[in-house]
């Protein structure tokens, strides 16, 4: 059995365990991570269907792990508004408003991943590898993992950044909740025949859906937008089972409730993707060598666009507990880890609420509360601290500072 010198393991190679990776290293860890396949290729023609509104204390993070600068800035959209609207009522967030540079930047979860790929070969304190850990048990000295291929090595720490259905969070006999939420997330990218104005847009529907588009940049002379409809699954599949062009001309349909007709039309530059959506927490996110980080930990509502920035500052939250503890504290110790846990219960709790909250409110049941609904809007749009907090709060920067 080996222990390959290292001090954490992160199992799961997608975005957020690369981010993982990179900054316990950065935290001076000696790290492994595990499941790490090498991102997509840039699209030839136009952009991929994974978009992620990436929130201001994200981008810092990326900064600091040397990925940012290396996503093409023709790939990178900037958000300078956001318009909310149901009921007739709407909330309105300006950047020059709120005195920030932008709300968001949008950009592909392909090409976060292939800066992080980058950084990663320059990582000296990270053993990248795709192998996977097909078992994992505590010992006596942290835990004994068994690779796909057969070998074994031991290590303090475990980071599972494994997704929703963490095999970490199942090894470390840590429970989870989950609640269906009957309804399907269904994407797509248009060219808009008119500009978007850096605007991203979004609005509740009369069956409990939820209809964004997020600016994209121009490709070919056009400028794009990317839609998430999280509808009901019914609808959903009858949505993916459309022509690109039919989905089209039903979103059409949907841009007077978003107060986006400036749009003018949209034409498809894609396909239609889809996943089911879920409201999901495990019953800890930490113990004694373990830690759980982004949709191994949480998964909320997409409607607010957090999952990502959730797990990046998951990420930030460990790789700093960890770089602050005492030098007679090992990584893996339970105390250690819980102030991880402390760190991120709030915001984490806060938007479940929020999210699962929203969803709730604007479900059929309580189309009787419509007036109610509006009144609110109009009152948070009237009210420059209530948008100032929420747009702080969104950004990640209130939470972290």
């Amino acid at each position: 059995m080996s222990m390959l010198g290292n001090e954490a393991v992160v199992v799961g190679g997608g975005l957020v365990g690369k981010a993982a990776a990179l900054a316990l290293a950065q935290a001076g860890l000696r790290v492994a991570l595990y499941g790490a396949q090498p991102a997509p290729p840039q699209p030839q023609a136009g952009f991929a269907q994974r978009i992620y509104a990436v929130n201001a204390a994200s981008r810092g993070l990326l900064e600091r792990l040397r990925a940012w600068e290396q996503i093409p800035a023709e790939r990178v959209q900037a958000v300078q508004a956001m318009r909310i609207a149901a009921d007739g009522a709407s909330l309105r967030f300006d950047a020059y408003a709120q005195g920030v540079e932008s709300l968001a930047w949008i950009v592909e979860s392909d090409a976060v991943e292939r800066a992080l790929d980058l950084a990663l070969r320059f990582e000296r304190g990270v053993q990248s590898s795709p192998e996977t850990v097909a078992q994992a048990r505590r010992g006596n000295q942290g835990w004994e993992l068994q690779l796909a291929g057969g070998a074994t090595l031991r290590a303090p720490l475990l980071v599972g950044a494994d997704g929703r259905a963490s095999q970490v969070r199942a090894w470390s006999g840590i429970g989870v909740r989950a609640r269906p939420y009957e309804q399907t997330a269904v994407v797509c990218n248009f060219s808009c025949g008119a500009s978007h104005g850096a605007c991203a847009f979004q609005t509740f529907t009369a069956d409990g859906g939820v209809v964004a588009l997020l600016p994209l940049p121009a490709h070919e002379g056009r400028q794009q937008v990317s839609l998430v409809w999280s509808a009901p699954d019914a609808l959903a599949r009858e949505l993916q089972a459309l022509p690109a062009q039919q989905l089209a001309e039903r979103v059409l349909a949907q841009l007077p409730a978003l107060g986006a007709t400036g749009l003018r039309s949209l034409e498809p530059s894609g396909g239609i993707g889809a996943w089911p959506l879920v409201l999901q927490r495990a019953e800890r996110v930490a113990d004694a060598g373990v830690a759980l980080l982004g949709d191994a930990a949480h998964v909320v509502h997409p409607m607010a666009g957090h999952g990502l920035n959730l797990g990046l500052q998951d990420v930030q939250a460990l790789a700093a507990v960890l770089s602050r503890r005492s030098a007679a504290e090992s990584a893996a110790h339970e105390a250690v880890l819980q102030r991880y846990a402390r760190a991120r219960a709030e915001q984490v709790l806060a938007l479940e609420w929020a999210t699962d909250g929203l969803h709730r409110l604007y479900s059929p049941g309580f189309k009787r509360m419509a007036p109610l609904r509006a009144l609110g809007l109009l009152a948070a749009d009237r009210l420059p601290p209530i948008k100032k907090w929420l747009a702080g709060y969104a950004s990640g920067r209130s939470v972290l500072s």
